[in-house]
């Protein structure tokens, strides 16, 4: 309740701060409105992602969205709200409405000064969610809410450099597990190099959190170049250093640690084939509160065979392993997920979807080598209606 309490009031506040810079700014509008409607029948074998008796059932979708997008000289802003209904034909108690919202703002107050503002807010199932977020599960079909908020402002230093700094609130509650609260401030410097093309950015950030069980804090310093090779084909390298540190609130042992992030990506966009190639290394929280590092290698591509016909695939590689490992808490686990498909371009519109998906995961600890897999088939059909004004 306190958490739909705070999501309210900051959604209302940055709505009436972007609505007053729009309505103040009303020369070279530009607005765009993508409706967007998905349509997807699904049969899971493992609904409950259980290691043993597994239970399976057929799953019908159906996902409205809306996307909004107005920009000015002065304003740059995005809306998006999604529902994703969720009807499962022999366990309908397990039966739930998936949500999505989010509000994004970037407003020019003067020559060279600029200030942001975003506010997000996501109700979904810890099984969506931590699959996706860490790569591990422990509990089910329960209910997670998520809250962002942040602002920041910019300052362009010249043509080709700029600094600013962000703030980032987050507040995640589980119908059953560690809820947990976190701030973030990170500090910038981004400049363009001689060539036009290159971009390097030089940003330390600093996060600090809490949940019932632990207090704690992290620091990184990270460096990140971004490279166009050509206007279809891109890349972003970010690597650095973080510190952490975890002081429990029982009778467990203090952590200090160090180690690495990463987060980086190849993007090809082209005719013919779309698609992402990355890796990426950081700090995740799993639903009973432990604190983990994640490594994930991941691809999703799509190519078109034909004018109207094409193949995809997506896949995700986790190693998970807890950030106070020792023989006592060793809990590592590996996860994968393959999904190729086929689609129809039914028009430049609207697209048929068939999926398969398989996934896995395993905890190596010596005591407890349990696995888990899960397949799912599903036919998706999506339908898109833009409008611009």
């Amino acid at each position: 309740m306190m958490l739909k309490s705070k999501m309210s009031h900051t959604i209302l506040l940055a709505c009436s701060m972007l609505l007053y810079f729009s309505t103040t700014i009303v020369f070279s509008a530009e607005t765009k409105l993508l409706t967007s409607i998905g349509l997807w029948q699904e049969y899971n074998n493992n609904i409950l992602y259980s290691r043993s008796d597994k239970t399976d059932d057929f799953i019908s979708h159906a996902i409205p969205s809306f996307k909004l997008n107005h920009a000015t000289e002065l304003l740059k802003l995005s809306a998006l709200a999604t529902w994703d209904g969720w009807l499962y034909w022999d366990n309908s108690d397990l039966n739930r409405l998936n949500q999505r919202y989010g509000l994004n703002g970037n407003y020019r107050i003067a020559e060279r000064w600029s200030v942001s503002a975003l506010a997000r807010y996501v109700k979904d199932s810890t099984q969506d969610s931590q699959l996706d977020e860490t790569g591990s599960i422990q509990l089910g079909l329960k209910d997670r809410e998520r809250l962002n908020a942040g602002t920041g402002l910019d300052y362009a230093v010249s043509e080709r450099s700029d600094i600013g700094a962000d703030y980032n609130y987050q507040k995640t509650d589980f119908e059953s597990g560690v809820d947990t609260e976190a701030h973030s401030v990170r500090f910038f410097y981004r400049r363009r190099l001689q060539n036009q093309r290159d971009v390097i950015t030089i940003f330390p950030r600093f996060v600090w959190g809490n949940s019932d069980d632990w207090d704690a804090y992290n620091s990184t310093l990270n460096f990140r170049w971004a490279h166009p090779f050509s206007e279809t084909l891109d890349t972003s390298i970010t690597v650095g250093a973080r510190h952490s540190r975890v002081n429990y609130k029982d009778d467990t042992d203090d952590t200090d640690n160090w180690g690495g992030v990463a987060d980086m990506w190849l993007r090809k966009r082209g005719e013919l084939t779309t698609g992402r190639l990355g890796f990426s290394n950081r700090l995740r929280t799993r639903t009973n509160g432990e604190i983990i590092n994640v490594s994930r290698l991941y691809t999703n591509i799509d190519h078109r065979l034909s004018r109207r016909f094409g193949l995809g695939f997506r896949g995700s590689i986790y190693y998970s392993n807890l950030i106070e490992d020792s023989p006592e808490t060793d809990d590592d686990r590996w996860y994968f997920d393959v999904t190729p498909s086929a689609f129809y371009r039914l028009t430049e519109r609207h697209l048929l979807r068939l999926s398969y998906s398989y996934n896995y995961q395993k905890l190596l600890d010596a005591d407890n080598n349990d696995t888990i897999d899960r397949q799912r088939i599903w036919l998706q059909l999506r339908l898109n209606f833009p409008k611009s004004w």
